[in-house]
C-alpha cells in the first residue's frame, strides 16, 4: 500500500504530465546543443556541467528538498545528473541520465525505466497562448524579476498550480491541494514543491512585460481568509468576488453578471485560498485561478 507521501506525489507527476500538456509543449527534434560551448539552440534542455538545481518539498507537515547537480556529459546529447533526496530518512543520492532532446531520463542501471525529467522543459518555452488556464506573469525569484507561465489544473477532488520559467524552461513552483482516501478514510493533503536555488537564474528576464500586478484590498484576503477556516458562510466569500469584478480587479467573461452566492463551492477551493490569505500564492495567481474556476463553472456567475 501506498504512503501519504508516495499518494501525493504520483498525484503531483501526473498534473506535472498534464500541465506540460496544456501549455502546448512538443519535442525537439534538432539537435540538442550548438559547437559553442555553453550556449543551446533554441527549443531544447539547455543545460550544462555544473548546473545546479535545489528544490524544497513539502507534504503536509513533512519537509525534504530535491537536489539535482548536472555532471559530465557521456555524448552532446545527453548528461549525467546526481539526484540527492534529503529527508527524515537521510541523504539518498542516485544518478539519472537525461537526454537533451527529448527531456527524458533514466537510471544508470536501468535504460528501460524511462520517464519525463519534468524539472526543465525545452526552453524558451512554447506554449498555446490562447488557452486561458495558462498565463503568462511576472514572478519574483531570488530577488529578480522572471517572466513564467502560470498553468491551473482542477478535477472533482483536487486543484493545482504549476510554475515554469519561460526562458529557462526552469520548474519554478507547483502546488496542491488533493483529497485522499487514506486507509478508506479521505484526507485533505497539501503539497508545495518550491525551486529554492539554482545557479542558472542570475538576472532579471530579457523581457517582463506581461500582465501588471494586481493589488487586492486586505479586507479581502481577510475575508477569504476567515472562510477558508470555515468561519464565515460561501455567501460572504463570493460577495469578495464580486467586489474584485465590479471593481475592474478581476475580469470574467463577456455577457456574465457576477457571481451567484448561493451555489455550493467545492471544499477543496478552500485549501488555496487559505494557501492565498497565508501568502503562498500571489494576488495575480489568485485572481487567474477563480477566474479559470469561473470560466471552467465550478464557481457559477
Amino acid at each position: 500500500m501506498f504512503s501519504r507521501q508516495n499518494q501525493v506525489m504520483q498525484s503531483s507527476m501526473i498534473f506535472l504530465v498534464l500541465s506540460i500538456l496544456v501549455l502546448g509543449v512538443t519535442i525537439p527534434t534538432g539537435y540538442a546543443f550548438s559547437q559553442q560551448p555553453n550556449v543551446c539552440n533554441p527549443h531544447t534542455i539547455c543545460a550544462h556541467p555544473g548546473d545546479m538545481l535545489r528544490y524544497n518539498i513539502t507534504i503536509r507537515d513533512m519537509n525534504s528538498s530535491q537536489t539535482y547537480n548536472f555532471g559530465s556529459m557521456p555524448d552532446a546529447n545527453t548528461i549525467n545528473i546526481i539526484q540527492s533526496q534529503d529527508d527524515i530518512k537521510g541523504i539518498q543520492n542516485s544518478t539519472l541520465v537525461l537526454n537533451l532532446k527529448t527531456g527524458f531520463a533514466h537510471g544508470v542501471q536501468d535504460a528501460n525505466a524511462v520517464q519525463p525529467f519534468l524539472e526543465m522543459l525545452a526552453s524558451p518555452i512554447d506554449y498555446n497562448q490562447s488557452d486561458t488556464s495558462v498565463t503568462p506573469v511576472i514572478t519574483d525569484f531570488n530577488g529578480f524579476k522572471r517572466t513564467s507561465l502560470v498553468a491551473f489544473h482542477s478535477t472533482e477532488n483536487s486543484t493545482s498550480k504549476i510554475v515554469y520559467d519561460i526562458e529557462t524552461g526552469i520548474l519554478l513552483e507547483e502546488q496542491s491541494t488533493s483529497i485522499i482516501s487514506i486507509n478508506g478514510n479521505p484526507e485533505v493533503i497539501n503539497f508545495a514543491d518550491k525551486l529554492s536555488d539554482t545557479n542558472m537564474i542570475n538576472s532579471d528576464s530579457g523581457s517582463t512585460n506581461t500582465q501588471s500586478q494586481i493589488s487586492i484590498p486586505k479586507w479581502v484576503k481577510n475575508t477569504a481568509r476567515s472562510w477558508s477556516q470555515g468561519d464565515i458562510r460561501d455567501s460572504e466569500f463570493t460577495n469578495a468576488i464580486q467586489y474584485l469584478i465590479s471593481n475592474g480587479i478581476m475580469h470574467i467573461p463577456h455577457g456574465t453578471s457576477g457571481v451567484n452566492s448561493s451555489q455550493s463551492i467545492p471544499a477543496w477551493i478552500k485549501q488555496s485560498t487559505g494557501m492565498w490569505a497565508g501568502g503562498q500564492i500571489t494576488d495575480n495567481e489568485f485572481v487567474q485561478g477563480i477566474q479559470w474556476l469561473i470560466t471552467k463553472g465550478i464557481i457559477q456567475v
